[in-house]
């Protein structure tokens, strides 16, 4: 058995072994996370199964995500110290800067006005509804909360959006679902997993890099020319998500093109989020209003990449 097997098996059975309430249940989610961390789980998966499993409610409400941020940092196993985020390659970096200075002064106008689709509307659910226009309305998507188990077809979410807007649809898995039930990495039920995903079409890019700014993701994209964009979304917060065409036939090329080659050659040097390389990442939904008090917007949406 490998050190990944072990530790994974680690990981499987401290999700299932949570000490009762009031008896030590925050140092036990430390271990949970730090193990998480060297799994390279992404933040959010690793999230949904601490709150799926610990035996009570994370007090203050954002002491999970706290403490995986602590030990996403650094994850300690067995004495070792393990780097979740590797530190982008020096010609890649350069690479990376170089790309930023071609775009330098790119502003969210100009990406609207590139745009294939014409955003001339003021943000909020109207983004979401043109999101959707990437799909058949028959395919399947995952829209809602990050532990949510909602899929739906696309025709009835473009209904509900338009009823009810995006109230409480914060994310979105851009790749199509099954519609059917499958088995996350740790064996849990889910209907929104990479067990369940049906079309292998798109990729999540993100940086994991602090200091990057706003202007700075703008204008790297404008400059990113190795794979499509389909879609740029503000995620409220400090993120530009991208949405990059990649058009995998099945799992094995997703593997093989996405997560071998992609992102261990192209997009993780220059600074990406590893944790996004899985087929059933999340994204932000546009239109949905942060608790933050930013909304989520579309920023660019081309459904011919």
């Amino acid at each position: 058995m490998t050190l990944e097997d072990r530790i994974r098996q680690k990981f499987e059975d401290a999700l299932r072994s949570w000490p009762a309430a009031g008896a030590g249940v925050h140092r036990h989610m430390l271990t949970v996370a730090n193990l998480a961390a060297f799994l390279r789980l992404s933040i959010d998966e690793a999230e949904r199964l601490i709150l799926q499993t610990m035996p009570r409610v994370p007090s203050p409400a954002n002491e999970v995500r706290t403490t995986l941020a602590k030990a996403y940092g650094e994850a300690v196993e067995s004495g070792r110290t393990f780097e979740r985020k590797p530190a982008p390659l020096p010609e890649m970096k350069h690479t990376r800067e170089a790309m930023i200075r071609r775009g330098a002064g790119i502003t969210e106008a100009d990406w609207r006005d590139k745009s294939p689709i014409r955003l001339d509307w003021e943000p909020g659910y109207r983004d979401a509804l043109a999101v959707l226009e990437l799909y058949d309305p028959e395919e399947f998507l995952f829209i809602g909360e990050r532990d949510g188990r909602t899929v739906r077809e696309v025709h009835q979410w473009r209904r509900k959006i338009e009823s009810c807007g995006c109230d409480g649809l914060p994310h979105v898995c851009p790749n199509p679902m099954s519609g059917e039930w499958g088995k996350t990495k740790s064996g849990n039920p889910s209907r929104r997993c990479d067990d369940t995903v049906a079309a292998f079409r798109y990729v999540v890019a993100e940086f994991d890099l602090a200091g990057l700014t706003h202007a700075d993701q703008l204008a790297f994209w404008w400059g990113f020319k190795s794979t499509r964009i389909a879609a740029l979304i503000d995620s409220g917060g400090k993120s530009i998500h991208a949405w990059l065409r990649v058009d995998c036939p099945d799992r094995e090329a997703w593997t093989r093109d996405v997560e071998n080659n992609l992102f261990k050659n192209v997009l993780v040097p220059l600074g990406m989020d590893p944790g996004c390389s899985n087929e059933s990442r999340l994204s932000r939904l546009p239109g949905h209003f942060r608790k933050a008090g930013r909304m989520q917007r579309l920023l660019y949406l081309n459904p011919e990449a």
